[in-house]
């Protein structure tokens, strides 16, 4: 597989490399690699916590264990920058991981460390609110007004007279690190509002799914967590589309959703090649690692 290498060294990037593939299945089912994985040389495994699924359908293929007993080996908690701070200091080996934060790209070049990574799918920032609100579009330029304080009133975007109340992510998030990629507001980003910034996904959907019954909230997370890890939450709140377009595995994976980025399987660019974390990563960048990808409803490029 062809390998596309940016070093981290004195510059703020990352190092992005396509592994072979190593491994096969076999006629049962059962992964067949170069390299026999056991619970005690599993690696340790962590990232952000919407490729959890992912993370559990790793493990539970490549061991031969059920998900239940894979949750309990690896760790998708805490800030997505938080996780690359600990695999630059060997808290993990590898990572499933949503694009890194600048400060999390600052401390891997402050520490001297090289990553190796590679996109293995695609995921999108959704914009959300509630069912009650008639809205149904926006476009980036009004996501735009909107976080830079220009707009107080959904009547200014089309919806009812109801008092706008935007909601923000906590600066180490992984959706925040999309929202300041995508919709790129650099420091016209309005500060958030006391009580408007969400330190957690699962709090924001919670802040505007159930706040109050109230048409007033917007907010954004990411595609996948939201419609296949809290998919109840749209019992009372909704996806808008962007630009017209709906955000679908489809409009993702096609890139016709305006706002999508890749997610990664991350190690250290020094890890050795008979170690049991490039032995994963090279599986999981593999066609049969890929192919579970997309068994986990994951979109993936198509474009």
């Amino acid at each position: 597989m062809k390998k596309t290498v940016l070093a981290l060294l004195l510059i703020l990037s990352l190092l992005f490399a396509f592994a072979a593939c190593g491994a096969e299945e076999t006629d049962n089912g059962q992964v067949q690699t170069d390299f026999t994985f056991t619970k005690e040389n599993y690696p340790k495994m962590g990232g952000s916590l919407a490729n959890l699924p992912l993370g559990q359908a790793v493990t539970a293929t490549v061991l031969g264990i059920t998900r239940e007993a894979a949750n309990d080996l690896i760790t998708f908690a805490g800030s997505t920058t938080d996780n690359y701070k600990a695999i630059v200091d060997g808290g993990f080996d590898i990572l499933l991981a949503y694009e890194p934060s600048e400060e999390a790209k600052e401390y891997v070049r402050g520490k001297g460390v090289e990553l190796e990574m590679t996109p293995i799918g695609v995921d999108a920032l959704v914009f959300i609110c509630s069912k009650e609100n008639p809205v149904e579009n926006l476009s980036l330029e009004q996501i735009k007004s909107v976080y830079r304080g220009e707009v107080e009133n959904w009547s200014e975007l089309g919806g009812n007279n109801v008092e706008l109340i935007p909601y923000q992510r906590n600066r180490d998030s992984g959706s925040q690190t999309l929202f300041d990629k995508l919709v790129n507001l650099g420091p016209d980003l309005m500060e958030a509002p006391v009580g408007l910034q969400i330190p957690s996904m699962i709090g924001l959907l919670e802040a505007v799914a159930d706040y109050d019954n109230s048409e007033g909230a917007l907010g954004y997370t990411v595609y996948y967590y939201l419609t296949n890890m809290e998919k109840e939450k749209l019992d009372t709140a909704k996806i808008l589309s962007v630009d017209g377009v709906k955000p679908s595995n489809g409009t993702i994976g096609d890139g016709s959703y305006p706002l999508t980025n890749d997610f990664y399987v991350v190690i250290r660019a020094s890890a050795p090649d008979d170690s049991p974390e490039r032995a994963l990563y090279n599986w999981i960048c593999s066609a049969e690692g890929r192919q579970l990808v997309k068994n986990e409803n994951y979109p993936t490029r198509t474009k």
